[in-house]
């Protein structure tokens, strides 16, 4: 797994359009943000301009979109833009937004991605928050979805889309890197099957919606302003969902998600899942203060810190340290051949310096 800083955006940029739900014109601004901001919502049109953490514990309602809310304040359908923010590698950004929804646009995160690059992108002088996956997280629900997290070295997404009586159904497998979020996921647009628009407008929702911004399935037929995008455009559209809803467990992974009849409930209970794990991880490693300067941490300290234990004692001396608490940009790092107790250390070279190039330390033989 390899360590990447944080990123966010070089400057702010707008995007106006209808909202999909409420029908209204609303405008979007993405603007930048500090180190360990994450991605929060700002309500500009409300009183103090509250806002809302891009956190799975302030979801409130999963149907056909996901709406996040704190109090009485809430954002409806934020998944496409953070969907955007998400493949296009972006970790801390403010969403403000003039209404409670942003803008559906076409129906795809394109318009998002567009808008991300005219705002720029900068690296932050902070490593990003990767959760390596080391065990399967599944999730299965009462309507047949099947959500799986398993152990991979990076970041991969596969999706079985499965329509009513199996129409349409579509596989899709890919790793998720920019490069390929943007020309494989973020074009594919959102869908719908014609037996499911009426419910939905007697529910007072899709007041904006309209075959300029969704695809709609009429039996085997298919009603839309342009081509189909892809072939499989309809499962292209459920991994982009599916990364919008992730985002909100706090952090990305190194893992492979499978998913079988994946939706906003059933992608909100593996993120749900995925937060806990992740918090529990945490709560496994208590904070440290790692100071600066050289001849800093001897073996006692280095145990106190590092989760590995003799004989497989990897690093037993800390010679310098510089820049943001551990983990962070650098450090000098040294092991002794034995034990002050006379006890062997049988270390193999090569793995420690492997070891100490993934923590960006130096390693003195």
């Amino acid at each position: 797994m390899a360590f990447t800083n944080q990123r966010t955006l070089t400057k702010a940029a707008s995007l106006e359009g209808t909202s999909l739900h409420t029908g209204e014109q609303v405008v979007v601004t993405l603007k930048p943000a500090p180190v360990d901001y994450g991605i929060k919502f700002r309500r500009v049109d409300l009183p103090d301009e509250p806002t809302i953490d891009a956190r799975i514990e302030f979801v409130k309602q999963v149907e056909r979109a996901t709406t996040l809310g704190e109090g009485n304040v809430k954002v409806h359908t934020v998944e496409h833009v953070l969907s955007a923010l998400h493949g296009m590698g972006v970790d801390n950004a403010v969403v403000e937004l003039n209404g409670n929804e942003p803008p559906i646009c076409d129906g795809s995160a394109a318009p998002f991605v567009e808008l991300i690059r005219r705002c720029g992108l900068e690296e932050q002088n902070a490593l990003r928050k990767v959760f390596e996956i080391r065990e399967p997280l599944h999730v299965e629900t009462k309507s047949g979805s099947l959500m799986t997290l398993v152990p991979s070295s990076g970041f991969r997404v596969s999706c079985t889309q499965v329509g009513p009586d199996g129409r349409f159904t579509q596989y899709f497998s890919t790793e998720i890197t920019p490069e390929i979020y943007e020309k494989e996921i973020a074009p594919a647009r959102t869908f719908v099957f014609y037996e499911d628009v009426q419910p939905l407008m007697d529910k007072g929702l899709i007041r904006g919606g309209s075959l300029e911004n969704a695809v709609v399935i009429r039996g085997d037929s298919i009603m839309s302003k342009e081509p189909l995008r892809f072939q499989d455009e309809f499962v292209r559209h459920k991994i982009l969902d599916i990364l919008g809803d992730l985002i909100l467990a706090g952090c990305r992974i190194a893992g492979h998600v499978i998913a079988v009849k994946p939706g906003h409930a059933p992608n909100t209970e593996l993120t749900r899942g995925l937060s806990k794990r992740y918090a529990q991880m945490l709560a496994m490693v208590p904070p440290r203060v790692i100071p600066q300067g050289s001849a800093v941490m001897d073996t006692k300290d280095v145990l106190a810190v590092l989760p590995h234990r003799y004989p497989f004692l990897m690093v037993d001396r800390i010679l310098s340290f510089e820049g943001r608490p551990f983990p962070g940009p650098s450090g000098h790092a040294g092991r002794s051949p034995s034990r002050s107790d006379g006890a062997s250390c049988q270390h193999i070279d090569v793995e420690v310096e492997s070891w100490c190039e993934r923590h960006r330390i130096f390693y003195e033989r």
